[in-house]
């Protein structure tokens, strides 16, 4: 939440581009991350916590070191992103977070419910088969939401220390590159955090602070309303 609030803050007095008429979008978007969070409490009540515990205390196992978790989980979402644009139908998800037509903080909490699930299950299931422990969860669920949040963020991103943070980890000129329009482009800059995955498996596209990003008019852009949002994944071509 401090992440959030700072990054709303910087967007503010150090804006990328004027973005007009986004209100829409960020009422939108903020309604999806709030939806999301509840029917995951709903069908998780205790969240991937669970999991953890499940794959130490009730299979006996030690926890993986904290950073050995961080790199497991870290890689799964990385492998995760890598299908959802290989597949149809985890795209048709998945394009419902590329549908915004511009990007700022808000868009980092934009992701169809389906999505936010299967990426649930997909977390557990890594979870439980590697024996990561709570504590690392916890982090690292935590530091998802605020790098998802920090990537999509409209903020000025120029200078050398940017320059150098953008060789390491997926800051708002890395994953510009990915919201492009073009479907190449949008198979770039997969990692969520670190960028390491992108540049050993080829999938590293550089940075880029002014590609413009959305979808193609052929799949729809900007469902402005949730309804729309929701049916989305099911009336794209």
């Amino acid at each position: 939440a401090l992440v959030f609030l700072a990054l709303v803050l910087s967007e503010f007095s150090l804006p990328a581009r004027a973005l007009v008429g986004r209100g829409k979008a960020r009422l939108l978007n903020l309604s999806v991350g709030v939806l999301n969070g509840l029917v995951l409490r709903l069908i998780l009540p205790s969240g991937l916590a669970t999991w953890a515990a499940i794959a130490t205390t009730q299979l006996g196992r030690d926890p993986l070191p904290i950073w050995a978790g961080f790199l497991a989980l870290d890689f799964a979402l990385y492998l995760q992103h890598w299908a959802c644009h290989r597949y149809a139908i985890l795209w048709r998800l998945h394009a419902a977070h590329h549908s915004d037509s511009e990007l700022d903080v808000t868009t980092g909490l934009r992701f169809h419910p389906f999505e936010a699930f299967a990426s649930a299950l997909w977390k557990g299931a890594v979870i439980i088969a590697f024996g990561i422990g709570a504590d690392t969860v916890w982090a690292f669920e935590a530091l998802l939401m605020a790098a998802s949040c920090f990537s999509h963020a409209n903020i000025r991103w120029t200078g050398r220390a940017a320059h150098w943070l953008d060789q390491v980890w997926m800051t708002p000129a890395c994953h510009r590159v990915h919201h492009g329009l073009m479907a190449a482009s949008q198979r770039r800059n997969l990692a969520f955090g670190i960028t390491l995955w992108d540049r050993l498996f080829g999938t590293w596209g550089g940075t880029n602070n002014d590609a413009p990003v959305g979808l193609p008019e052929s799949l729809g852009r900007d469902p402005d309303k949730l309804r729309k949002f929701i049916i989305f994944p099911f009336i794209i071509r």
